[in-house]
């Protein structure tokens, strides 16, 4: 058996679910020298080498495979629309399809977008793959890198769960064992198919000057704060804000090393800006100090029984009925009032050279997924002096609205 998916289990049934970069070069480049710096970065990781294997009974993990399932396409088209189509077609990720790198090549330039599914890795993971094409596009040698996992053992190490919470969830997953099922890759792509019938996304991306943003961002607190408190501000109506947590140690691992906090806090409008700004600073950063707040979400998913995992999300989209796997979609967020209001995935600055011999890079854009817990999700990265906020929106396709 292959490495065993664990705290990222909800990665599987989760029909938007994409990560997408775009990355723009100038300079003297091929296109068969692009594409084969693509396939030599998929047979580099472990991660984009491997294929989802779902048992029958119920477990999943990575297999490694000979060749990679992953695909590379050349398309003239705008990242838009590409994204748009892409994200419409069912990854295949039982044959080691976890991402789609499109090639758009115009005299003295090129754009890369990769479309990877979440469980090719994080964000990070991605920007690792980035570097590897880019790498292997200057003739520079890049070496193979093992998938690391986030498991229990981790956990212990650093942060422990209230033993009132592990009974319950020990009690739970009792009940699931009587009423619940196995789920098949029939269901995986019943539920994308479920949801891409009647969605859409729509991306909106907003670029600022890093300098000037750090002019207007107050001595003692984090631009990351400061981005945070502006988008409470723009949606008044938010009162809880899922941030995304790099527990990544020092390595060059795609997989999923990522966990969460949730900020709770609804912006005064009777207050300025500034007193605003350092309650959520203050807020955040006491949460980061916080071991069993940090791993939270991590130590949650890994004590809940997998195929309720997968039950939540299906259910959450209307393609099963269970009364317990109701209850938890509630209590995990997927549903009802537990939605987190904003979800705000910061990948920070993102540090890939951007000069090489014959091509630099121009750019980089990251647009997270649209994920179910999150009513709005805004991704945020910085590359050189610029840096993009993304919408992630979604609009349906019947009645038009967003």
């Amino acid at each position: 058996m292959g490495k065993h998916i664990e705290t990222e289990r909800a990665n599987l049934f989760e029909p938007n679910v994409y990560i997408t970069m775009v990355v723009k070069i100038e300079g003297t480049i091929s296109a068969e020298e692009l594409h084969r710096a693509v396939e030599t970065a998929y047979t580099a990781n472990e991660a984009t080498m491997s294929r989802i294997v779902l048992d029958e009974n119920g477990e999943a993990y990575y297999e490694k495979m000979e060749r990679t399932g992953c695909k590379v396409y050349f398309d003239d088209r705008g990242w838009e629309e590409i994204v748009n189509e892409s994200e419409r077609i069912p990854f295949a990720i039982q044959d080691g399809e976890l991402v789609r790198t499109f090639l758009r090549m115009n005299e003295g330039e090129a754009v890369i977008l990769v479309h990877a599914h979440h469980l090719a890795g994080d964000g990070k993971s991605i920007l690792i793959l980035i570097e590897d094409i880019v790498n292997s596009l200057a003739g520079r040698e890049i070496v193979y890198k093992p998938m690391l996992f986030i498991n229990q053992d981790y956990f212990l190490q650093r942060a422990s769960m209230p033993s009132w919470m592990k009974l319950a969830l020990k009690i739970v997953n009792s009940k699931w064992k009587k009423t619940g099922k196995v789920f098949t890759w029939d269901d995986y792509y019943a539920v994308h198919n479920k949801y891409w019938q009647e969605y859409s996304s729509d991306i909106e991306v907003i670029t600022y000057s890093v300098s000037e943003l750090k002019r207007r961002c107050p001595d003692g607190v984090t631009l990351n704060s400061y981005l945070i408190t502006e988008l409470l501000k723009e949606y008044p109506e938010s009162k809880v804000v899922g941030i995304p947590l790099s527990i990544r140690e020092e390595n060059e691992s795609m997989s999923n090393q990522t966990s969460g906090i949730e900020l709770k806090y609804h912006y005064r409008f009777n207050q300025s800006f500034e007193k605003n700004l350092f309650c959520v600073h203050k807020k955040i950063y006491k949460m980061l100090l916080n071991a069993n707040l940090k791993y939270f979400v991590l130590m949650f998913m890994a004590q809940i029984s997998p195929t309720l995992t997968d039950a939540v999300l299906l259910k959450t989209h209307g393609c099963y009925q269970n009364r317990l796997a109701g209850k938890m979609a509630g209590i995990m967020g997927y549903k009802g009032e537990g939605r987190r209001d904003l979800g705000v995935t910061n990948l920070m600055k993102i540090d890939i050279p951007g000069k090489y011999k014959l091509f630099q890079i121009k750019d980089i854009l990251f647009i997270p997924p649209k994920v179910s817990y999150s009513k709005n999700v805004i991704g945020i990265s910085t590359y050189e002096e610029q840096l993009h906020v993304s919408y992630h929106r979604m609009k349906k396709i019947k009645s038009n609205q967003t």
